[in-house]
């Protein structure tokens, strides 16, 4: 039998940007600290030596819970932290309460990927009852919450996107009725992940919105379920450790913060003429060169001296031809267009995406497309598309257009 594709399945790339974890013991040490796993040992040792039955109202547990007592009591099962008898009703300490407690890094850090895993799977469907087909909607949701990395989700948006992978499976109206009587399953899910560490909320200081992002740890064991399901996540090395390629890779991996920082104490290990040899020979596609070119259009280094070798390297050529403020040909400016329309400007903003052209253009947006569709470019013909389907002027969009169709027929 073939083995299940993961990214196939998730319609994702197989390979993923890269991802810093948390060394072992940071891991360990915060998966330690789960408030959420604490509270079902807290609950398995009131339960250890009582008979408790499936009606049971634990009336008599006096301790502080951050879910509904349900939640956690099939928590603490489902990690091995509490066992029942199922003739004598008998409850008792489970075989992982000990190692949860005494155990080492790995043990842990173990048992954590298992309360994660439960929670992700199982604990909608517990929420939701026979109101509504869950199966799966925690796992679509925190894969999108992955995917979006240190940046987070809007808190409606996360909820959003629970809300359409439920629909693949039931009608909205019945989601919508379960929402009004008994809450979001998206915010419990998100209040209980919280709670085990594997989520945090925030709020952006610029517009205020709540967000959500996963913590170090948990992206730590996502990155590695992901990758036992088929990806490829290759790990960010520290700082000291990256290379110009490391750093350019980067880009797609961190937060425009994070990356701010990283390339800073980067160029701080080396000279700017090294740093700068080092990123152009790491500028082997757009995202590459965007970010070779900007980062030594802001470093002290000898610019003319830096560039003069990207000369005789095509793909460079227009860069450098910029930075040594010399006379662009069309096909230069051509080329820098389809860069930025691949990697610094929104496909979802028209404006955005005139203006790039307009620069590049001269004048002459219809022109410019000649240039374009003969590029010898991996994403001219995506640029050129990209330009029909949102250029706010017809003309202009229709003149996209049939460049397009000619660089589709190149490839």
């Amino acid at each position: 039998m073939a083995e299940f594709d993961l990214p196939s399945a998730l319609g994702l790339p197989a390979t993923l940007p890269p991802l810093r974890t948390p060394a072992v013991p940071d891991l360990a040490a915060a998966a330690r600290s789960s408030a959420l796993l604490g509270q079902a040992l807290a609950l398995s040792a009131w339960a250890d030596g009582r008979r408790v039955y499936e009606d049971s109202d634990f009336d008599d547990f006096d301790g502080e819970l951050s879910d509904s007592l349900d939640q956690v009591w099939y928590l603490a099962h489902a990690v091995g932290f509490v066992e029942v008898d199922e003739d004598s009703n008998l409850a008792s300490f489970g075989p992982s309460a000990e190692p949860w407690r005494t155990g080492g890094d790995d043990a842990v850090l173990e048992l954590w990927d298992e309360a994660y895993t439960h929670l992700v799977i199982e604990s909608m469907t517990i929420d939701a009852g026979d109101d509504l087909d869950l199966e799966g909607v925690g796992g679509a949701t925190m894969t999108a919450l992955f995917m979006a990395r240190g940046a987070g989700l809007a808190l409606p948006e996360f909820s959003g996107m629970a809300r359409a992978a439920a629909l693949e499976q039931n009608m909205p109206e019945r989601w919508d009725a379960h929402v009004a009587a008994k809450g979001d399953p998206a915010h419990a899910l998100l209040a209980r992940l919280t709670a085990l560490g594997a989520v945090e909320v925030g709020v952006a200081e610029a517009s205020g919105t709540e967000y959500a992002r996963m913590t170090g740890l948990g992206a730590a064991t996502m990155r590695e379920q992901m990758c036992d399901g088929g990806f490829t996540i290759p790990p960010l090395p520290v700082v000291a450790e990256m290379t110009a390629a490391d750093l350019v890779a980067a880009t797609g991996a961190l937060t425009p913060d994070e990356l701010r920082a990283d390339t800073a104490a980067w160029l701080a290990l080396r000279s700017p003429a090294d740093a700068a040899a080092e990123l152009l020979t790491a500028a082997t596609d757009a995202t590459g060169r965007v970010f070779a070119a900007t980062t030594i259009a802001g470093i002290d280094v000898d610019a003319p001296a830096a560039w003069e070798s990207a000369l005789d390297t095509p793909a460079l050529r227009p860069y450098a031809q910029q930075a040594l403020a010399r006379p662009h040909e069309p096909a230069d400016r051509a080329w820098l267009l389809v860069d930025a329309l691949s990697v610094t400007t929104d496909p979802d903003d028209p404006a955005a995406i005139a203006e790039e052209l307009a620069k590049a253009a001269d004048g002459d947006e219809v022109g410019l497309f000649e240039h374009v569709w003969r590029l010898p470019h991996p994403d001219a013909a995506d640029a050129l598309a990209l330009i029909g389907d949102r250029h706010p002027e017809k003309k202009t969009a229709k003149a996209a257009r049939k460049a397009a169709f000619k660089a589709a027929s190149r490839r």
